[in-house]
């Protein structure tokens, strides 16, 4: 794969989509249960427990599109911050899975209305493609912030002012004047 702006922009939206899918589905399956009483099962996904991944991968999303919009030294501080957010994802997801007890433990206080303890769960492995997505996005940041990239429209596509008596019909309707009204050497335009 060629190391282009176009591809940076590509691997890192698709990259923040997968945090985002991953973020949505089932990250604990807890089960809490007490003699006398039913048992309590949750299924929790990251954005219930913690809410802030989803943010910072929106947020990529949208310096993608920041880094498309901009040229030079703007678009190398768009690059850093990208950069950033791909740390942010994998820093706020390490945070997550280290404080894993303690954030089921305030969902089963929520669902049952009191403290409890003892409850069992079973983790899913999204966390580690999370993870990897944020690396991801960290590096595509970081090539944008050190390399420069050719980017823009083509000189074909700007104006050139510098012949007005040599216009063509399109360039003179392009500068506003009409192409079928004689030009200011008395000659039609062609």
């Amino acid at each position: 794969m060629k190391l282009s702006l176009r591809n940076l922009i590509a691997l890192e939206l698709i990259s923040s989509a997968l945090i985002l899918i991953a973020l949505g589905r089932t990250w604990v399956t807890a089960t809490y249960s007490e003699s006398g009483f039913p048992s309590v099962s949750l299924s929790l996904s990251a954005n219930q427990l913690d809410s802030s991944v989803n943010g910072i991968a929106l947020a990529a999303i949208a310096s993608a599109l920041g880094a498309i919009a901009t040229r030079g030294v703007f678009r190398r501080m768009v690059g850093v911050v990208i950069a950033l957010l791909g740390c942010g994802v994998v820093f706020t997801t390490v945070r997550l899975i280290n404080n894993l007890d303690q954030l089921v433990g305030l969902q089963f206080e929520q669902a049952i209305g009191r403290e409890v303890s003892g409850w069992v769960a079973e983790t899913s492995i999204l966390t580690w493609p999370v993870a990897v997505s944020g690396l991801v996005v960290a590096m595509c940041g970081l090539v944008i912030a050190i390399k420069s990239f050719d980017g823009g429209m083509s000189k074909r596509y700007e104006r050139n002012t510098d012949r007005k008596s040599e216009l063509t019909p399109w360039q003179a309707m392009d500068q506003g004047i009409d192409p079928t009204i004689q030009g200011p050497s008395n000659e039609q335009l062609d």
